[in-house]
């Protein structure tokens, strides 16, 4: 065999094991948002995904951590690509976190969050998601306070749980994400947030 079919063959093997870590994260995620993080286990996972159980452990040694690698991979399906104000990566992290609670985790998941009904499933939906959102927000407000566009002694935790907070609030209320809302939160906040009243600056027209 050659280097270049060695390569290929190589190549091939590393695309079927993504596709296969695709199926069984996104059945691990579907049983999480219809049933509950309690439903989520190697043998509903491989009934769902198709995958045999042997597959999956020999990814995941239990449930948890298949579970923390599915919430793992969701977190970094959403990474934030920079926009063209500050403006606009907040209503973007906004945006991603409605998508989360509307088609990914689900309200139901995230009152359990709350309820803390379940307590170890509870963390580890914290620890492998929640948080990492949160860290996501603060280090975008960190960057705009070292480039003056926020005041300097800003409080990045409670802004980032505010904006994050406020669109799981905004589902439970309204069961939407509509008519501006993002722009509207963030406008209310905005005086708050800088050393001026200006309004945030927004990117450059488009269309």
């Amino acid at each position: 065999m050659s280097v270049e079919e060695a390569q290929s063959s190589q190549d091939g093997r590393q695309r079927r094991g993504v596709a296969v870590d695709r199926r069984i994260y996104d059945a691990a995620l579907a049983i999480l948002r219809e049933h509950g993080a309690a439903a989520v286990t190697i043998e509903s996972v491989a009934a769902r995904s198709g995958v045999a159980r042997t597959t999956i452990y020999r990814r995941h040694k239990d449930r948890d951590e298949l579970l923390g690698a599915a919430l793992n991979d969701m977190v970094i399906g959403r990474v934030l690509t920079p926009g063209a104000s500050l403006r606009e990566d907040l209503i973007a992290i906004m945006h991603g976190m409605a998508s989360t609670v509307d088609e990914g985790l689900g309200v139901g998941v995230i009152a359990g969050v709350v309820l803390d009904d379940d307590p170890d499933r509870a963390e580890l939906i914290r620890a492998k998601y929640v948080r990492p959102r949160r860290e996501m927000v603060c280090e975008r407000l960190r960057q705009a306070i070292r480039d003056g566009e926020l005041r300097k002694g800003l409080d990045v935790e409670a802004v980032a749980e505010l904006l994050l907070g406020g669109t799981v609030a905004r589902f439970v209320v309204h069961g939407d994400f509509n008519d501006g809302w993002a722009e509207r939160l963030l406008d209310t906040l905005w005086p708050a947030l800088t050393s001026t009243t200006s309004s945030p600056r927004r990117g450059p027209a488009t269309g």
